[in-house]
């Protein structure tokens, strides 16, 4: 048996280390064989080591530029690491050498799924492919499970659907069309019953148990995004409505966290294989996240409870202060959940959709909360507590720089230098972004007047009519002689 037959046999069984071994004595005794470049290559883009596979095919190609094997791992392999443009060149030069291949076909549609920018004619070469490769293997069911999986890159659930029913007809137990169902179900809960009858089957189907891992996961940060929710709650009703109906509101949303995170851990207990969800809690960041969450929880509902009994505005603002800690408090726990969701604990690796996760919520604060600022800002001036807006401001921004500081965890953790590159250019003006609106609500929050005392209904100063002006007081002239400067000569009693 020669090397590469060897290598073959243990690559089939898994141990893709030991085939690499195999290949690599081989390539000792003839280092410039096409075949065995060729070989190694394929191993080194299976064992996650790109940039080893990008030389060794292409010293297989320039060895041998007719080698059709390497052609496809350059593809794959710039693919995987963001360079599409280069990826596309070689899925493109593997078609020209076998156009009727299976494999070149379902690796051109891959590379043009992928793309940041897909044109008209990319998505029509994409299609053609891949309605190419189905006429090729009509009842296969792995390639039905691939073409599915390339469209719902592509966007459309519809032929998805379609090829992921022609795969399961032909083989209803299929591990990977099961999986790739799952991530087209409606619901969580049918998700989660596909994936456990895959483990079922096949118990080390390691996307299965990434899906089920990161339904686990967003679940439980969904906790701490309970709390998110309700302290925007309380800020933009306090803005706008009086505190009468205010505490009504409160009262609903101090109702409404207790009742969802009942929820969430009934759903999970319910849906979850028996001893899953606590095997992810004993993890000591999830326990940590935890407690940190009920803390928050208390200190933000002591600050609803001061904001809606609206004494003055400096109790007014320590409500919002306090509110604004029970924020931190949450965004705390979610990164705690976060972490534990990246860290491989017991050889289980949960963390292969928190990237999609992180940037998603990204995406979505920035748009939700841009849009709802700019409402409020607005409309400030017609609302009850204008200087509420600038609590919303600071919570949002501390929602943000939370979500991104998780996004780079995630990309980081990937170690995928073009992606490291381009994250941090969104990350950093977004993290100052967020850095700047904080400390510029908290501040206005602090030093703004809050407008309690028009809110409440205080007694007031009794006003009495005002007193009539009293007539004028009559003047009288008197004139007084003036005085003699000198006295008047006196009489002559003699001569008298």
């Amino acid at each position: 048996m020669t090397a590469l037959e060897r290598a073959e046999v243990a690559a089939e069984l898994g141990r893709l280390d030991e085939a690499r071994h195999i290949v690599g004595v081989a390539l000792v005794a003839a280092p410039n064989n096409p075949m065995l470049l060729e070989r190694m290559a394929d191993l080194e883009y299976r064992l996650g080591h790109t940039e080893d596979a990008l030389r060794m095919a292409g010293w297989a190609i320039a060895t041998d530029p007719n080698r059709y094997d390497a052609h496809l791992t350059l593809a794959m392999a710039y693919e995987a690491r963001g360079k599409n443009a280069s990826a596309l060149r070689y899925a493109r030069a593997a078609m020209a050498l076998e156009p009727d291949r299976v494999s070149s076909l379902l690796t051109l549609a891959m590379v043009i799924s992928g793309a940041p920018v897909k044109s008209a004619p990319l998505r029509a070469e994409a299609r053609h492919a891949l309605e190419a490769a189905a006429r090729q293997a009509p009842g296969h069911a792995g390639t039905h499970a691939y073409i599915a999986n390339v469209y719902r890159r592509l966007g459309d659930r519809e032929a998805a659907e379609k090829h992921l029913d022609a795969g399961l007809a032909a083989d209803p137990t299929h591990s990977d069309l099961l999986a790739e169902k799952a991530k087209l179900a409606i619901s969580r809960r049918s998700a989660v019953r596909i994936l456990r009858g895959v483990l079922g089957s096949r118990p080390g189907h390691d996307e299965a148990r990434q899906q089920l891992a990161a339904i686990t996961w967003r679940a439980l940060l969904r906790l701490a995004a309970w709390l998110w929710f309700y302290a925007i709650g309380v800020a933009i009703g306090s803005m706008w409505i009086g505190p009468g109906v205010l505490r009504l509101l409160s009262l609903a949303l101090f109702v409404i966290v207790p009742v969802a995170w009942t929820r969430v851990f009934r759903v999970l207990r319910k849906q979850l294989p028996r001893g899953y969800l606590r095997q992810r809690l004993r993890r000591p960041a999830a326990v940590l996240a935890l407690v940190v969450l009920v803390l928050a929880t208390v200190i933000a509902d002591l600050g609803t409870i001061i904001v809606r009994l609206d004494w003055t505005a400096d109790s007014v603002r320590g409500g919002y202060i306090l509110l604004e800690a029970g924020v931190i408090g949450a965004a705390l726990a979610h990164l705690l959940f976060f972490g534990a969701w990246l860290r491989r604990t017991g050889g289980e690796e949960d963390r292969e959709a928190s990237y999609d996760y992180a940037v998603g919520g990204v995406a979505i604060v920035l748009a939700v909360g841009t849009v709802t600022m700019g409402l409020l800002a607005a409309l400030r001036h017609w609302s009850r507590q204008p200087a509420a807006l600038w609590v919303v401001i600071a919570i949002v921004s501390i929602i943000g720089a939370t979500l991104v500081i998780e996004m780079l965890m995630a990309v980081l953790l990937e170690k995928a230098q073009f992606r490291i590159r381009w994250i941090m250019l969104i990350a950093v003006p977004l993290l100052a972004l967020a850095a700047c609106g904080t400390w510029w609500g908290t501040d206005h929050m602090v030093t703004r007047t809050f407008h309690s005392e028009e809110r409440l209904n205080l007694p007031k100063t009794p006003q009495f009519p005002p007193l009539r002006p009293l007539p004028p007081i009559p003047t009288f002239r008197v004139t007084i002689p003036p005085l003699p400067t000198s006295p008047p000569d006196a009489p002559d009693r003699a001569g008298g």
